[in-house]
């Protein structure tokens, strides 16, 4: 059962209507600021063109497909600036772009968007582009010199997002972005399936995480939800399979075995979208050579949750978007 994707390609009428709505929002300096914007975006995001609201409901409600492809949409016509060449959410007076804005428009129609006090400094968008100096950090989303293996979104922390969203600036590259569904896993072992119900596994975070407080050695799950048809936790990056033996070692190889199995692989172009089902899903990312700095593969990523109130304990305050890990 191949990872399902739906792909979403919007009319001509409605690229007019969603540029239209734009230029509006844009006409405001104020909503190239971050976190004035999102303050805003779930109303604005009902003037989007009917059929792309109704999709994107459809794909958060319905469960079918896992992934969902955004192409068509009126943004970056004329190129993107160049790619960062640090993390420049982190500096004061950071403003997001036009193709930013629209990402979080579409992404409030899947839920909130949230970041993480230790990620980029509470920042909600997070640049992803290959730096020099985290070139070999395999599990970096600055790296590029070796696989990023597949993993769930801040799989580690218990207030992690339920969509991933990314959109692509520039990927001159072709670098693809792999996606791989739990759906459909039927080569587990009843006493494997069971395992992974259970809390028997480290579950560490990604270097783009620093100064997090959750322990290494509390040990989670990897399925929850239905029985019949798991949710899905799980860093392959960040696992160090030798520390496993009989059960719950054949259980994570035959994940692995499925997910690599069942993965589809999406080379996203400049002004174009993917939001991934963060419990359902895994993703990844194979090795590549970046162009020179300025002109190499940058997306921004947004990570979106449909329940805001779940991390209140997490949050300094009710109007924070910033979940303390």
């Amino acid at each position: 059962m191949a990872t399902e994707v739906l792909r979403l390609e919007l009319t001509s009428e409605e690229a007019a209507k969603t540029r239209e709505l734009l230029e509006e929002i844009l006409a405001d300096p104020r909503m190239t600021d971050q976190f004035f914007f999102l303050e805003k975006a779930a109303v604005l995001a009902h003037e989007l063109p009917r059929r792309v609201r109704e999709t994107l409901y459809d794909f958060k409600r319905h469960e079918a497909e896992s992934v969902l492809h955004v192409v068509g949409s009126p943004v970056l016509l004329n190129g993107a600036e160049p790619t960062p060449t640090r993390h420049i959410e982190i500096e004061p007076g950071y403003r997001i772009n036009e193709a930013q804005v629209l990402h979080g428009l579409y992404g409030s129609l899947l839920g909130e968007a949230i970041g993480f006090t230790s990620q980029r400094a509470g920042s909600v968008y997070n640049t992803v582009a290959p730096l020099p100096s985290l070139a070999g950090v395999s599990n970096s989303s600055s790296g590029s010199t070796f696989d990023f293996g597949f993993h769930v979104e801040d799989a580690f922390h218990e207030a992690r997002a339920d969509f991933l969203g990314l959109v692509c600036m520039r990927n001159d590259e072709q670098a693809g972005t792999t996606v791989s569904c739990v759906d459909g896993i039927d080569n587990l072992k009843p006493q494997e399936r069971e395992a992974l119900f259970q809390p028997r596994f480290a579950i560490r975070h990604n270097p783009i995480h620093e100064n997090v407080e959750a322990r290494p050695d509390d040990l989670k799950p990897v399925f929850f939800g239905r029985p019949d048809r798991p949710y899905l936790r799980v860093n392959f990056a960040a696992m160090d399979l030798t520390q496993y033996s009989g059960v719950e070692l054949s259980a994570l190889e035959r994940l692995r075995e499925h997910l690599e199995r069942n993965k589809v692989t999406i080379t996203l172009q400049a002004g174009e979208f993917v939001y991934v089902d963060n419990f359902r899903c895994a993703h990844a990312r194979d090795a590549f050579d970046p162009l020179p700095p300025g002109r190499s593969r940058w997306l921004s990523r947004v990570v979106f949750t449909s329940d805001l109130r779940k991390s209140a304990a997490l949050r300094a305050d009710t109007m924070s978007r910033a979940i303390a890990a």
